[in-house]
Parts: structure tokens; C-alpha cells; sequence
């Protein structure tokens, strides 16, 4: 599970942040919480980034994403065409908005549990080549740490803990993480690669009418999964009792068809009619399904797009559930929808919010830092959405217009009936 993600000078983000999901020390929705059962520590199964556009709520999710890929997408490539010199290289996306960031590194800073043990992986580069790699490790309930390896340019500085991997410079563009895993079979180097396939990011802002087929999701479910999808959507009153793949005799997927039952006959509907909010829910449940059975990260952008809120509240009550989420899944995503910022939903360690400050660099800070104007905490029964909206959750200039003109047109009104 994720434990923290820090990045430093990736596009709108100038300086050092931290998403922590570490659970703080506060009483709601206790039953929401992750434990982790090798030494009870806890850690939110959610977090629901807020904040007007152009604040930087993607810019944080494609952090991850970015870190993710750089890492598994070599491995990938590697697999496929077995050659090293299909490598992605790795390039830097600075903050640029001054006269010196662009000459900074970008830095990406990690730290997640797998199994039994806490890794830790920081890499910083700069106009595609990296500057300093490491990873380190210890087995959770130990105090002891492991530094597996690391790496400064194209130098190895450590390894000592990497018994049998030869002593040799790298290209400047690979990370070190990548070169052990594509070169050697290393248990503690599987953990984490295996982590980062774990890691599944969406982005759900587009047509879903004529995105669909650039995604597998559905192409690829199992019967008893598309029993599972099923089910779900039925409990949120999307009646359909069965979906049909339709394929060609090669195999290969042509179509898909959605079964309803009317009257008591059956009707076969094309995929595409179904409405944009259904079509969502079926490529976006097969995704949820895999995440939570793998104990993995699902990071959604956009997860409100085309979605009623009880269908994104059901989403994430899917994750909130310890009964259905059993293996410590998260989830992380960002939303307009402030219909869901509740108090009977959310913890206030789980509720992020993104904006722009003085020098117009995107910062981020969670609820539960926040004060009221008695220097005291948010309390856990607030109206959050209300709260948000008045303007007290953070400067946003967006909702305060819209205060102000109402508070303007009132007055207005006031003065044409006298």
C-alpha cells in the first residue's frame, strides 16, 4: 500500500510536496482505516483531491503516473522486444514559470508497503539524465534498514546487498531499478517492480462513446467477473442482466452488446447506446475489481465525469468497505463533485485540496491540517462541502466570484423593489 508520494518541480509543482496516506490520529470512520497486519500501523484506503482547474489536481496524479511508468514501462518494452534499445528515456518536466527551475532537478520520493516490508525509492534527473537513485528497505516490525542500492550519475556508489550483479557504469538515462530487473532475477527487486504493476492510472474526462475501444477492460474479464460487473451495476439500479462479447473466428473481440429484459422478452442494445454514465461504470468496475483483488492503487482522474453522485459514492464506498476491500487497496482521485465532500463518508485526513499561490505554483495540503478562525481543528462533523465552498477550506477564487455575484444580484434586487 501507498504510505507516502513526495515530488518536487514537476510542471506546476515548484516546490517539495507530500501526499501522506498514513491514517492521523483522529476517531472517524475508524472502520474505513487499513491495518496493516504485520505491526497494526494505519493508512487511509482513499484519497479525494478538491480544487479549481489549473490548481494542479491532475499534475499530482500524473506525478504518480509518471513515476509508475518510468519504472514499468522499460520492463515492459523490454519483454516485448527484447531489446535494451527500445528503453523509454526519461525526461524531466520542470516547473517553468521562473528563471532558474528549469536548471533543477525533478525529484520523485516514494515510500509503500508490500508483503512484509517497507521500501523506500527516490530518484531525481534532469534533462533526461538522472542524478541520484536509491532504495531502501526493512522488514516492517524491524527497526533495522537495508540500503539495497545506490546510485549517483552513472556510478554505482552501492550494492553491496546485491550478491552475484556485476560492478558497472550505467547509461545516465536508465534507472538502476530497471537495469536489475530486466538483467538479473533478484527477489527484493521483483517486490517492488511487482508494487508498481500494482499501480493502475485512469483518466476519465474524455467520450466515452468513442474511447471505449482503446481500452481491454472489458475485452479481457473472465465470466465470473462479468457476473461480478453484473451485480454491481444492479445494485446501483443499472438494470442490465447480461452482457455479450461478440468475436470474430480468429477470436478477436468485434463487440459488445448489453442484455436487458423488458416485459419479459430480452433485447440486445450495442454498447455505444448505452448512456455515457453506464459505459463509465462498465470499463471503470473491471479496473476497481483487479485493484481491490490485487491490493493495488487505482488513480482516477476525473473520477466524478459523466458519473451521478450515488454512482461515485458507491465507487468509493467500494474501497471504504473492509468487508469487500480485504487486502488494503486505495484509492486516489481527483473530483468537482462536492456533492460527496461529507463527513459521513469522508475522514478529514482523506479530503486534499490544490491551489495556486503567490508565485503561481500549485501547492497541496489535506483538511486535517486546516484551522478554524480559533486556531482549533475542522471538527469531524463539519459541512464540508458547505465549509469548502464558503471559501474557508483555502483561497479560491472561483467560488468566491460566485459568492460575490450572488451577493451582488441580491443587492440588486433589493434596491429594484424599493
Amino acid at each position: 500500500m501507498l504510505s507516502q508520494f513526495t515530488f518536487k518541480n514537476f510542471k506546476c509543482f515548484k516546490d517539495e510536496t507530500t501526499l501522506d496516506m498514513q491514517a492521523a490520529s483522529i476517531t472517524e470512520l475508524e472502520e474505513s482505516i487499513i491495518k496493516d497486519k504485520n505491526d497494526n500501523e494505519r493508512f487511509t484506503s482513499v484519497a479525494a483531491i478538491y480544487g479549481p482547474n489549473g490548481s494542479g489536481k491532475s499534475t499530482l496524479l500524473e506525478a504518480v503516473d509518471y513515476l509508475t511508468r518510468m519504472i514499468t514501462e522499460p520492463v515492459e518494452m523490454f519483454k516485448f522486444w527484447g531489446s535494451k534499445d527500445s528503453i523509454r528515456k526519461t525526461a524531466a518536466i520542470p516547473f517553468m514559470l521562473d528563471d532558474f527551475s528549469k536548471d533543477n532537478p525533478t525529484e520523485f520520493h516514494i515510500i509503500f508497503r508490500h508483503n512484509d516490508r517497507e521500501f523506500s525509492y527516490y530518484i531525481s534527473f534532469l534533462k533526461r539524465q538522472i542524478i541520484n537513485e536509491r532504495l531502501i528497505e526493512n522488514k516492517i516490525g524491524e527497526k533495522k534498514i537495508n540500503e539495497i542500492f545506490y546510485r549517483e550519475e552513472n556510478k554505482i556508489i552501492n550494492a553491496s546487498l546485491l550478491k552475484g550483479v556485476a560492478k558497472t557504469q550505467i547509461a545516465l538515462e536508465m534507472p538502476y531499478l530497471v537495469f536489475l530487473k530486466i538483467n538479473y532475477d533478484i527477489a527484493i527487486i521483483n517486490e517492488v517492480i511487482a508494487w508498481f504493476n500494482k499501480c493502475k492510472y485512469v483518466y476519465y474526462g474524455g467520450n466515452w462513446a468513442e474511447a471505449w475501444f482503446e481500452s481491454n477492460t472489458l475485452r479481457s474479464v473472465s465470466k465470473k467477473e462479468e457476473d461480478s460487473i453484473i451485480k454491481l451495476l444492479n445494485e446501483v439500479d443499472i438494470n442490465i442482466s447480461d452482457m455479450k462479447i461478440e468475436r470474430d473466428d480468429e477470436g478477436s473481440v468485434i463487440g459488445i452488446k448489453t442484455v436487458r429484459h423488458h416485459e419479459g422478452k430480452k433485447y440486445y442494445l450495442d454498447f455505444h447506446d448505452e448512456s455515457s454514465g453506464t459505459i463509465k461504470m462498465m470499463e471503470l468496475l473491471p479496473e476497481v475489481l483487479s485493484i481491490i483483488k490485487n491490493a493495488g492503487l487505482l488513480i482516477v482522474d476525473e473520477l466524478d465525469s459523466k458519473l451521478h453522485p450515488k454512482l461515485l459514492k458507491y465507487i468509493i464506498k467500494i474501497f471504504k468497505n473492509p468487508t469487500i476491500n480485504r487486502y488494503g487497496a486505495q484509492l486516489l482521485f481527483t473530483s468537482h463533485d462536492l456533492t460527496t465532500m461529507k463527513n459521513d463518508l469522508f475522514r478529514r485526513d482523506e479530503i486534499w485540496f490544490t491551489t495556486k499561490n503567490k508565485n503561481d505554483a500549485s501547492e497541496l495540503y489535506s483538511l486535517i491540517e486546516l484551522r478554524d478562525e480559533k486556531g482549533e481543528l475542522i471538527r469531524k462533523n463539519a459541512r464540508f462541502d458547505k465549509q469548502y465552498f464558503a471559501g474557508r477550506y483555502g483561497a479560491d477564487p472561483y467560488l468566491q466570484n460566485i459568492i460575490d455575484w450572488e451577493v451582488l444580484i441580491d443587492e440588486q434586487e433589493a434596491s429594484e423593489k424599493k
